[in-house]
């Protein structure tokens, strides 16, 4: 029963992968070939550089050739035990549909030899498998470009922050400043008022020691 139960898993699992690829056609080199071709819900320059990254990461480096990239003489385990040559190419759904990328492989076996469903239906089940994967390794390559953008923009508030309490401190030593100027200011009011009432007192007496002038 338990054995029934995880083939049944299995089975789903089979089922969901190839529910979000399918086998067709694409034109290269000025023919139709045959291509397994998938949508990833990512932007197609993220969808690529993830891809990307991860072939770098197994040790393959790609070029362009003939509007897509190669990666020649991939070994992917999920594949097969033989290598490929991997031609990838990534672009927009559509101008609606913004967010999501259509990812295109040919496979080959070698000199352009593209793989097809009938002649390698295992290998081209094989690699509708492995494409559906590739949504985990954007996903995963997504949330490190979202990680990276928000430590840039903590980076900036914590110097904002750490500014905002530098002008504080300023601001502080300046109020007191001002402060002590008041203070001060206070002071000099209060003894420039009795030096003034003090001055105008000696005008008064001098004022009162004037004496009529009277005419010869």
């Amino acid at each position: 029963m338990k054995q029934i139960f995880l083939l049944l898993i299995c089975a789903l699992v089979g089922i969901c992968s190839f529910s979000q690829t399918r086998f067709g056609t694409a034109e290269f080199n000025k023919k139709e070939v045959p291509a397994v071709i998938g949508e990833i819900p990512y932007d197609e320059d993220v969808v690529k550089d993830a891809i990307d990254k991860n072939f770098e990461k197994m040790g393959y480096k790609g070029k362009k050739t003939k509007g897509f990239i190669l990666y020649p003489a991939v070994l992917i385990t999920e594949l097969g035990t033989e290598p490929h040559d991997i031609y990838m190419m990534v672009e927009r759904k559509s101008r609606q549909e913004k967010g999501t990328a259509v990812v295109t492989f040919l496979i080959s076996k070698g000199f352009e030899n593209f793989a097809n469903d009938v002649e390698d239906a295992s290998l081209i089940g094989n690699t509708r498998v492995y494409l559906t994967s590739l949504r985990d390794v954007v996903a995963a390559y997504d949330l490190e470009l979202q990680i990276e953008a928000q430590e840039e923009v903590a980076k900036k508030a914590e110097k904002k922050y750490i500014n905002l309490q530098e002008d504080g401190v300023s601001l502080l030593k300046k109020k007191k400043k001002i402060e002590e100027e008041i203070s001060q200011n206070n002071v000099d009011q209060a003894t420039q008022k009795n030096e003034k009432e003090r001055q105008k007192q000696i005008l008064e007496t001098l004022k009162n020691k004037r004496r009529p002038v009277t005419g010869n």
